[in-house]
């Protein structure tokens, strides 16, 4: 299992067949699932369902790809990247169907978790997709674009539900989800490359977790510091603005407006992103994208009105967005040729961690009464995962240009 991916296929050149067989599908389902997820809690009103209850629905959609991001890389490891894909499909489009007919909490429930397992099992496919395809010089960007397209979807979705739902309807949430994941997996089957045999093997070598945590313990104990970091920080903002905005007294519209502009600058940074990612190296985006987003969340309790929380929302927006893709790209570049299914879900898990766990550290602290703190507590968790990437993360030699390999097949 050791030594970076140096698949034949990753060899310098355009990602422009990427947007048709990778982006543009992900971006419809992504357009879907962010239909969906602003009205989970209003879905479990609709079956009966407690404030409490509707919470723990939120909750559940994420910590269903989190349990099972390690599966995810059995099953790929299995039975390839194509298949696992179909897989993910149906789970995904059975998930959503019972959520759309559901009339108890319990059935929900179960169908949102179902969903999420079958999403994360769609992201380690296309991770591990990308990863062995992307041009080597041009990664940074390809990953970059991955997680650009997702972030662009789930903007779209809400105003899809505005357009084509009625908005007592929260439902609708998951009937636009349903069509969006037809739409997308149609895409995807239909545009996949069919001279592409290494997506349609199975039988790879599947690596148990702490086997590759023994054999990769350098490589999670910096990078993977950097990565559960990052997205303790992602996972916290979208909690700690939130709630800061209701303690100073603004309204859901304006706290809403901060959240959607804050957005837009995360968005419109992941392509500069990528390109600063391939030229000057992960340590060039990682670095900065912890800073300002630990920053950002040492300033967010010294804010007092709606002017002063959007700067300092501004300042978290603009450096996940420099971050785009970061995770993604470090765990490609540390990916072995060997056990790849293995190591990316390894990976994933560590990164879908810190995002669950972000907003839960944020609840646990504004729950002892200390919403001030806990920004300053957040910050300091990310500054301290910047020094130790800092000091002792071993960023991958640049790659190089390397003779061409024939076509498979």
């Amino acid at each position: 299992m050791k030594g970076r991916s140096t698949d034949g296929r990753g060899q310098p050149g355009s990602i422009r067949s990427l947007w048709n067989q990778v982006y543009l599908p992900n971006l419809v389902l992504s357009a879907g699932q962010g239909a969906m997820l602003p009205v989970l809690v209003y879905a479990a009103r609709q079956v009966h369902g407690s404030t409490a209850a509707g919470g723990a629905l939120v909750a559940l959609n994420g910590l269903g790809t989190l349990l099972f991001d390690l599966p995810a890389g059995r099953v790929t490891a299995r039975f390839g990247e194509r298949r696992s894909m179909y897989l993910s499909s149906l789970m995904l489009l059975a998930g959503i169907g019972g959520c759309v007919v559901a009339r108890s909490y319990w059935v929900l429930a179960l169908c949102v978790t179902l969903q999420s397992a079958g999403w994360g099992l769609w992201g380690l496919v296309r991770m591990v997709h990308l990863s062995r395809v992307a041009p080597v010089l041009m990664r940074g960007r390809a990953l970059s674009l991955f997680g650009g397209v997702i972030r662009a979807g789930n903007v779209i979705g809400p105003f899809l539900f505005v357009a084509f739902a009625r908005h007592s309807d929260a439902r609708a949430g998951f009937v636009i989800f349903f069509v969006c994941s037809l739409v997308g997996v149609a895409w995807l089957a239909l545009a996949q490359d069919r001279d592409d045999h290494a997506a349609s093997a199975g039988g790879a070598v599947s690596v148990r977790p702490l086997q590759v945590l023994s054999e990769h313990k350098r490589s999670f104990a910096t990078a993977g510091v950097g990565a559960v970091g990052v997205s303790l920080l992602r996972g916290s903002r979208t909690a700690v603005v939130p709630l800061w905005a209701a303690h100073i007294g603004l309204d859901a519209g304006q706290a809403s407006a901060i959240v959607a502009l804050s957005a837009v600058v995360d968005l419109a940074l992941f392509y500069p992103a990528g390109i600063l990612s391939d030229r000057w190296g992960r340590r060039a985006v990682l670095v900065p994208c912890m800073a300002l987003l630990s920053v950002g969340h040492f300033f967010v309790p010294l804010t007092h009105a709606y002017g002063t929380l959007f700067a300092a929302a501004f300042v978290l927006g603009f450096g996940n967005g420099l971050g785009s893709g970061i995770v993604m790209t470090l765990g490609a570049d540390l990916t072995p040729d060997e056990g790849r299914a293995s190591f990316l879900a390894v990976w994933r898990a560590f990164s879908d961690g810190g995002t669950t766990a972000g907003p839960l550290v944020v609840s646990a602290v504004a729950g002892l009464g200390a919403l001030a703190v806990a920004g300053p507590v957040m910050g300091a968790i990310g500054a301290a995962a910047t020094v130790v990437v800092v000091r002792w993360l071993h960023e991958p030699a640049p790659p190089r240009a390397a003779p061409a390999a024939p076509a498979e097949g």
